[in-house]
């Protein structure tokens, strides 16, 4: 009996032939790569989260005596563009009741309508169009009176707005766990092709040497 035992032709074989077949296991997940990055996408059974995509236009503002933000609606088919004034208190955040804005912003002029306890709205039609729109805001409230100035940045009117940059964050985080499967693959075909190799080059020296040291 032989110290070594041979490993069988079928092993031998698979192992030799496990590198050439790496290739196509690497084209595979490339392949697929494209689905799998969009398995966790929503498709309509949840609504989708918020993005900063989403958010309306707004611009802010503040002095010594206020804090005022505005917020673009940019409508629809029904509805036509509204900008929302909200006005505070710099120091207690309270609203700021029956004060009186005047808004600006190059031939736009119109005077804010209150729209609840410290709400105004003017129309909006004047900022649809993507730009940058710098606005003046007058503000007299009882015995004081500010001028605030912000600028307002509108963009295409997207209600889908952020979800494509969801996907492809979500395929550029799967795609370093593709790329370790696959040089993991490699690493063990070759490993297993060496392993193979070694042991039928220690077999057929342990025949060679049977061969000489066993009697006729």
């Amino acid at each position: 009996m032989h110290p070594h035992r041979r490993p069988s032709r079928q092993a031998l074989r698979l192992a030799l032939c496990l590198p050439l077949y790496l290739p196509l296991c690497l084209a595979l997940l490339l392949a697929h790569a494209p689905a799998w990055s969009h398995g966790d996408e929503d498709h309509g059974d949840t609504p989708a989260a918020s993005t900063p995509a989403q958010q309306a236009p707004r611009a802010s503002a503040q002095t010594d005596s206020f804090e005022l933000v505005a917020v673009l609606d940019q409508g629809d088919a029904q509805h036509p563009p509204t900008l929302t004034i909200y006005l505070d208190q710099l120091d207690t955040n309270e609203p700021v009741a029956q004060a009186s804005i005047d808004v600006e912003s190059g031939a736009f002029k119109a005077s804010a309508q209150p729209a609840g306890p410290g709400v105004y709205t003017v129309p909006g039609s004047a900022f649809a169009k993507p730009g940058r729109y710098p606005l003046t805001f007058t503000v007299q409230s009882g015995d004081t009176a500010d001028l605030l100035n912000a600028t307002l940045v509108t963009g295409a009117h997207d209600a889908h707005g952020g979800e494509p940059a969801q996907a492809a964050g979500t395929a550029h985080t799967r795609w370093p766990w593709l790329a370790a499967g696959a040089a993991l693959l490699i690493a063990l075909g070759a490993a297993a092709a060496l392993s193979a190799r070694r042991r039928q080059r220690s077999g057929t020296n342990s025949s060679k040497h049977s061969s000489h040291t066993d009697p006729a």
